[in-house]
């Protein structure tokens, strides 16, 4: 039988291979990719014991490819995981060490930095490109995102990152960064901001190791309402949106009370946008389940659809979706993987 074997690719922007160089003193990698996170995250930690290895800079960027090299029971196959620019280094010992810290857009910079303004007769794609751009990046959102009209629209003192990730909120939509692209696409679409179906995938129990299953706190509401100013009236005025109902647990009586939005939105159809998509996250049973994989797979990916089988008629009956892939390599023991799911 063909032995496992994993391994790393880590590129500079210029081409330079890394890996050969990091390998002999790598302590520990860890790859954490969320869905809804602003970026995903790369920690590295290398030996440094002889003092040779010179500190990397700030800024820098870092490529990413991991996977497994060989192996008769593994999927063969380095897996693209995209780029990282570096925004934290520690030094520390005995005995010495570097930890690098990479996320995949820059948080450091212009992404974070307030900004005032107001769009008005455009698109959400047009508004997601354009704020895309200010930051030298490409916008991919899903085509029935994309061309979503608004009238008109407020970004009242927030970065470009807090307003994208309050956009994502109010179209129910993955909002992230990711390499050299802004990401928008519909929560739960399990597809590529290129139109690309991601496979869904099964689970068992002989799959992995420790389990948890676990049921949240949830909201009890039959749809939501928020508020406009309609300046024209001269008054405030309420969008009602029915939605689907937060299911009753056994013995509860159904909601019937809407979830009421605090912000007062610019005009009505942003107001009924906001309130559809809190009207569909309050119905969502917050069911949450974690798994410690056997054998790590680098293409599972936030938004997945997964399946689980041989737990019991609860857990294998929900509809499940990648939340959080954390995937770790420290060198001997090959790639392990954890990953967490929740309710769809």
């Amino acid at each position: 039988m063909t032995a496992r074997r994993a391994a790393i690719s880590l590129t500079l922007d210029d081409g330079t291979d890394l890996a050969d160089k990091v390998r002999p003193r790598l302590l520990s990698l860890r790859l954490s990719e969320k869905r809804e996170d602003d970026a995903d995250e790369i920690d590295l930690v290398l030996q440094n014991t002889d003092g040779l290895l010179a500190v990397p800079r700030t800024g820098v960027r870092l490529a990413l490819a991991l996977g497994w090299e060989s192996g008769a029971d593994v999927p063969v196959g380095m897996v693209d995981k995209g780029r990282f620019t570096i925004d934290e280094i520690e030094l520390s010992g005995p005995p010495d060490q570097i930890s690098i810290r990479g996320r995949s857009a820059d948080l450091t910079g212009a992404l974070r930095k307030r900004e005032t303004k107001s769009w008005r007769d455009t698109t959400l794609g047009a508004i997601l490109t354009e704020i895309a751009g200010r930051h030298s990046r490409t916008a991919r959102v899903a085509g029935d995102l994309a061309g979503r009209a608004i009238d008109v629209i407020e970004q009242e003192g927030k970065s470009d990152m807090a307003f994208v990730r309050d956009l994502g909120k109010r179209y129910d939509a993955v909002a992230t960064w990711k390499d050299d692209f802004l990401l928008f696409l519909p929560i739960g679409s399990a597809s590529t901001a290129g139109g690309t179906t991601l496979p869904a995938l099964l689970l068992t129990r002989r799959d992995g190791w420790g389990w948890t299953f676990r049921e949240g706190q949830r909201e009890s509401y039959k749809g939501a309402e928020a508020q406009w100013q309609d300046s024209d009236g001269g008054r405030r005025r309420t969008v009602k949106v029915d939605g689907p109902s937060t299911p009753a647990r056994e013995g509860e009586n159904a909601p019937t009370e809407p979830k009421k939005l605090k912000r007062v939105y610019a005009s009505e159809a942003e107001a009924r946008q906001a309130a559809e998509a809190a009207a569909s996250r309050a119905a969502r049973v917050p069911y949450e389940f974690s798994y410690d994989l056997a054998i790590a797979d680098s293409a599972i990916q936030p938004d997945m659809k997964v399946t689980l089988r041989g737990w019991n008629p609860t857990i294998d009956g929900i509809a499940w979706l990648v939340k959080e892939v954390e995937t770790s390599f420290d060198g001997g023991s090959g790639l392990r993987q954890r990953v967490v799911l929740e309710s769809a």
